[in-house]
């Protein structure tokens, strides 16, 4: 069967593919500058934003592949196959990008010289794995839903995004770190095209299964408070210390407008497009 050329995920695919960046083509020679200038208290709190984005990085890395052969066993989903290909690509150029950096601009090694930040978080550990992990035995649609929801959803669709902010909010201001503020925007453009897959694949299977509506609605339910309580770990390490003078409600606040904004546009209308 020709693939159509139409579909959101080949659209999406072709955006991509118009869009790629080299991470190893970014200057970070002033990174490392301004990372020494910082206060340590301020470098803590930017390593832990490094380091869980290169920790969730690599997990999707590794645990989106069952998603892909889900898809592969239902035949006729070529050009979703297809768009997951190029996301896998993406996934593994963010890994790069972020193992980079560290590499660059930290004076010493990570886990030797500079103390390995602690976890934040199930996410990666074992939510996102046992979801993914689940569709080797069961690629139904409602475990694709499953999967859908806590990567493309709540991973990318909103614990990502806080991300995004915090780094923002942390380097914006004082136009530092200029690498890392550059990759980030490269890695937010990407997930944004995985974020608008993620919404159209959730709408499709709702639009094929009308059924899936409830396990949605169930499965983001079920990762509310996990999702919203993530600021917590962000912030938890910091005692009174407000890094960059950021405090944590208008981030908890964000979460919770990016967890029902995540609702609203995978069901309003049930159209089969992001």
């Amino acid at each position: 069967m020709p693939i159509d050329f139409s579909t959101l995920p080949l659209r999406e695919l072709r955006k991509g593919r118009g869009l790629a960046w080299d991470p190893h083509a970014i200057d970070l020679a002033k990174d490392r500058e301004d990372w020494i200038a910082l206060d340590p208290v301020s470098q803590v709190f930017l390593l832990r934003q490094v380091v869980g984005f290169l920790i969730g990085e690599r997990g999707v890395t590794h645990d989106l592949a069952p998603l892909q052969q889900a898809l592969r066993r239902e035949k006729g989903r070529m050009e979703e196959e297809m768009y997951l290909t190029q996301q896998l690509y993406e996934e593994s150029t963010h890994v790069e990008f972020f193992q980079r950096w560290m590499n660059e601009v930290l004076p010493g090694k990570l886990g030797t010289d500079i103390p390995f930040p602690p976890g934040q978080g199930r996410f990666f550990t074992e939510i996102l794995p046992a979801a993914m992990n689940a569709l080797a035995e069961d690629p139904s649609p409602e475990a694709q839903m499953r999967a859908a929801v806590t990567y493309h959803q709540i991973i990318e669709g909103v614990l990502a995004e806080i991300g995004y902010a915090i780094f923002y909010a942390c380097l914006d201001k004082d136009g530092i770190l200029p690498g890392l503020r550059q990759g980030i925007r490269f890695i937010q453009q990407d997930e944004s095209r995985h974020i608008a897959f993620g919404t159209y694949l959730a709408q499709r299977l709702i639009h094929e299964h009308p059924e899936l509506e409830a396990v949605f609605e169930r499965e983001m339910e079920a990762l509310r408070e996990e999702t919203v309580g993530s600021t917590d770990g962000f912030f938890s390490h910091c005692d009174d210390a407000e890094p960059f003078g950021l405090k944590q409600a208008p981030f908890r606040k964000l979460a919770e407008d990016l967890y029902r904004r995540r609702i609203r546009s995978v069901l309003r209308g049930g159209l089969v497009e992001a």
